[in-house]
């Protein structure tokens, strides 16, 4: 108290008074004109009062303005922002405030830059929002203007230019990028990163868009996932749509339920649904008509299912593509099923194909019901229908035939034309391209003596074709034309030389097969050969049925000079029985012949007998005769 006496002592010796103002120096000079009070000193300093924060706070209604320099907590000059009755203190001054040009000697613990209260913490540029920590509805923004006019919306995240701009009701969305969700009012949990993210959405929900212009133009549309730059870029109502990958159904406009992965996929896209799309301009172009429709269509591949450049033309429904560029140039074509790469390369219009495998189908253009499972299997099919191709290459080179079916590797490989043939086994084919109707069984069946409505069975070096009984074979009469019985017997078959041999089969490889199918060599491929065999020549057949003028069709003669003849051992049958026949006859007329002399061996020997009896009865008479002789003479 006796200090404070001395200070105002102090003041009042060595200050003038003008005009209410105060001076306090050592010079005697007046205090300057704008100031109350004007304290001057080349040695000394102002010293306002010094307290601690428990003392600031128990000031009674300080008045605005007011600073004193506080000594603990968080020592500074503070000066009273608010008013008297709800006093607001600012720390103050360069030594304990946030500088323009950076702060050193802060404390994690102490320092920071924010509220003490229970306000929202905001930050403006060219006195616009320009961000805001608001925990009472949860929400944060960081940009200028973003959440610029928010008002019950919660739970936000706003970060970038115009972020969730006119956002006012929507809640838990996450707005990340220049005009993310911009135009938001009433939308909720959706997710924007990115530029233009969502710009344009109002009222959808539960949609995420991530990369620039992902979901750009959606508005009400509700389940979208938009990952990738421009991905559903022109989405506007379409819903449960899911896009990743640049451009990916960039021009979906109300399209539902489709899956889009990779750049471009289902790209031109607008309408459709159902779609599923995986890989690089997978579905590229897919159907873009206004008018939508469900398409159930799968292309998983690099281009897989891509279509014609005229997107209106993709039209197909319920196909399939799974591998690189399979399905690469369907339009029309519907319910096709392709697994490989390239398989169904070409394919425009065909619809109801079956393909697995690597170029399988992959020149087939209009070609229909085919199913082809096997590399290279149908590679060259262009119009051909209904085949069943199983194995890599079989029927490869099939173009137009139908009804075709090969099982195994390079199965009917050769056929181009030819239709309703049954090739099964490895290298099962005819060495001709336009064969009909044709049937081999086994490895290696078929051969260059092949011909149209034939079935083989095995190759050259089968030793035994087995079953449990015999073959039947029709024999109606119902069926049969010109029947006349004029096959010859015993005049063919003996001119017929039966013999034994042995089977050359390297000789009848070369001939059969040309050097056109497999010669590789197994285990037991030429056993055959050790066989001693029974049978005929062929050509010696051929000769003795010409001898006699007999069109016996046991000998198949070869179509060309270098081929072979075979034998239809069957056919023996017929003259074998007419030869036994012709012997029995003989044999009948001998026995007529016998029974005659027989019979008259018969009637001599009753004659005879006959002839016995009438000698004996004269006998027995003569007798009698003598004795009644004998009477009349003893009278």
């Amino acid at each position: 108290m006796i200090r404070l006496l001395l200070l105002i002592s102090l003041v009042l010796l060595c200050s003038k008074i003008s005009l209410s103002q105060v001076a306090i120096n050592s010079d005697g000079s007046l205090p300057d004109n704008s100031a109350m009070l004007d304290v001057k000193s080349t040695t000394q300093g102002l010293l306002i009062p010094r307290m601690t924060l428990a003392q600031r706070n128990a000031i009674l209604s300080p008045a605005t303005g007011l600073m004193i320099f506080q000594t603990d907590n968080v020592p500074g000059f503070y000066y009273n922002s608010g008013n008297s009755s709800t006093p607001v203190w600012v720390l103050t001054g360069t030594g304990s405030g946030w500088s323009l040009t950076g702060n050193s000697g802060t404390s994690s613990t102490s320092n920071f830059i924010g509220t003490t209260d229970n306000v929202a913490l905001l930050f403006r540029v060219n006195n616009q929002k320009a961000g805001g920590i608001d925990h009472n509805l949860t929400n944060t923004s960081l940009g200028y203007q973003a959440l610029n006019t928010n008002t019950t919306g919660n739970s936000n995240i706003a970060i970038g230019r115009s972020a969730l701009q006119l956002n006012t009701y929507g809640s838990f969305n996450c707005a990340t990028g220049t005009f993310a969700l911009g135009q938001n009012t009433y939308g909720s949990s959706n997710t924007a990163d990115g530029y233009g993210a969502l710009a344009s959405n109002t009222t959808g929900g539960v949609n995420t868009a991530v990369g620039n212009y992902a979901l750009h133009s959606s508005t009400t549309a509700y389940y979208n996932t938009g990952i990738g730059e421009s991905s559903l870029y022109l989405n506007t109502t379409g819903e449960d749509n899911t896009a990743i990958g640049y451009n990916a159904m960039y021009y979906n406009t109300v399209g539902n339920n489709n899956v889009a992965i990779g750049a471009n996929a289902l790209s031109d896209n607008k309408a459709n649904s159902y779609s599923v799309a995986i890989g690089t301009w997978a579905m590229g172009h897919a159907d873009s008509r206004i008018t939508g429709r469900a398409t159930y269509n799968t292309a998983i591949g690099y281009q897989a299912l891509l279509g014609s450049n005229v997107s209106s033309n993709n039209t197909g429904q319920w196909n399939t593509a799974t591998g690189y560029q399979s399905m690469l140039n369907n339009t029309s074509g519907s319910g096709n099923t392709a697994t490989g790469v390239s398989s169904l390369l070409a394919n425009t219009t065909g619809s109801n194909n079956a393909v697995y495998g690597g170029n399988t189908l992959a020149t087939n253009t209009t070609g229909q019901e085919n199913a082809a499972y096997g590399n290279w299997a149908m590679e060259l099919n262009e119009t051909g229908n209904y085949n069943t191709a199983n194995g890599s290459w079989a029927l490869r080179s099939n173009t137009t035939g139908f009804y075709n079916s090969g099982f195994g590797h390079n199965a009917l490989y050769t056929n181009l034309t030819g239709s309703y043939n049954t090739g099964v086994g490895d290298h099962a084919y005819p060495n001709s391209t336009s064969l009909s109707n044709w049937t081999g069984i086994g490895s290696n069946a078929g051969s260059s003596l092949s011909i149209s409505n034939s079935v083989e069975i095995g190759n050259t070096s089968v030793m035994r074709i087995q079953g449990q009984v015999p073959m039947s074979l029709y024999s109606d009469e119902r069926i049969k034309d010109n029947i006349v019985a004029n096959v010859p017997g015993l005049d063919f078959i003996l001119k017929l030389r039966p013999v034994t041999y042995n089977l050359n089969i390297h000789r009848q490889n070369e001939i059969l097969y040309k050097g056109q199918k497999n010669t590789e060599d197994w285990p037991g491929k030429y056993d055959i050969e050790k066989i001693r065999m029974t049978g005929f020549i062929a050509q010696e057949v051929a000769k003795a049925s010409a001898d006699i003028g007999y069109d016996f069709n046991g000998v198949d003669k070869p179509e060309t000079a270098d081929g072979l003849y075979s034998l239809r051992y069957t056919e023996f049958v017929m003259p074998l029985v007419k030869a036994v026949q012709e012997l029995n006859a003989v044999n009948e007329s001998q026995n007529l012949k016998n029974e005659d002399l027989q019979e008259k061996e018969k009637m001599m020997q009753s004659t005879i007998d006959a002839m016995s009896q009438s000698i004996e009865l004269l006998k027995e008479q003569n007798e009698l005769l003598k004795k009644r002789i004998e009477s009349l003479e003893s009278r």
